[in-house]
């Protein structure tokens, strides 16, 4: 069960997303970006990840209006598995990019990513009045491009040799989902 400490900020069947918390620092999150399955699609893992890496990153969130990173937590073990959040919030054009990691590798293939994207996404068009989310999925990242189609974006286009990894350009597809659209 979930500890009892941890208030929901947003809740689904499975899941629920609370605010980070320094507490957190000393847990499994920032050893998931030292974790080259689970950094394969996305910009981290090039660099070693730390503690104090991690703390700095915390910390730069802590009363940045322009980015909401949030705790993915499993409600039946109450487990930090992963995080989400809407980051590069710009409050003038109402838009911003979704964010997304299941670090933890036992929590991967039950559908908590696909839960998260539809969480994060009420909590930015409901709350936040935000008009457009989009997100940036490495080719190849299936699970993330079949969690954008489940929330109802569309792929916008491709975006040639984003990142560099492992020896090789990769290309990313750009999706997007507007508030018209729910």
């Amino acid at each position: 069960m979930a500890n009892m400490q941890d208030v929901p900020f947003i809740d689904s069947e499975q899941i629920y997303l609370r605010e980070l918390r320094e507490s957190d620092l000393s847990g499994p999150w920032y050893t998931w970006l030292n974790d080259v399955d689970v950094t394969t699609f996305q910009n981290k893992g090039i660099f070693p990840n730390s503690i104090e890496k991690q703390t700095q990153y915390y910390n730069s969130l802590i009363n940045n209006p322009n980015e909401v990173v949030l705790a993915i937590i499993e409600k039946e073990s109450g487990k930090h598995i992963g995080c989400t959040g809407l980051h590069n919030i710009n409050w003038v054009h109402r838009s911003a990019e979704l964010g997304i990691v299941i670090g933890d590798r036992n929590a991967w293939g039950k559908k908590f990513g696909k839960q998260a994207w539809k969480l994060i996404c009420d909590y930015g068009f409901q709350t936040l009045n935000l008009h457009r989310i989009y997100a940036i999925v490495v080719e190849g990242n299936i699970a993330s491009a079949k969690s954008a189609e489940a929330a109802g974006f569309k792929l916008d286009g491709l975006m040639r040799h984003l990142l560099y990894k492992n020896g090789k350009y990769l290309n990313a597809h750009y999706y997007s989902k507007l508030r018209t659209e729910l």
